[in-house]
């Protein structure tokens, strides 16, 4: 019988509500450096907007893959792992680059 009792992670409800909120403040960073490169045409400020629009990107498919099984890939790690390394890369060239 305890075999078909599914163990439920008491904390899963909140990791998910926290992974949603960043998902939509990425989206919102996103949104604040777009409408800044529009008005400064800074190169850097779009390399920001970029990695934004990556992690919230990463974070949907992240929601998706715990939410739904069918999404749980074993390659879905590398796959964070590589938008990861691509916005650390973003935001070093932000930091970094000259007009």
């Amino acid at each position: 019988m305890s075999s078909l009792i599914r163990q439920v992670d008491p904390y899963e409800p909140i990791e998910q509500m926290i992974k949603i909120a960043i998902g939509a403040f990425s989206v919102l960073l996103l949104g604040l450096s777009l409408s800044a490169y529009k008005k400064t045409s800074l190169k850097n400020i779009l390399y920001a907007a970029i990695a934004f629009g990556l992690f919230a990107v990463q974070m949907f498919f992240e929601y998706l893959g715990d939410t739904v099984e069918a999404l749980d890939r074993p390659f879905n790690d590398v796959i964070f792992s590589g938008i990861t390394l691509a916005i650390l890369g973003l935001f070093f060239l932000a930091i970094v680059r000259r007009k």
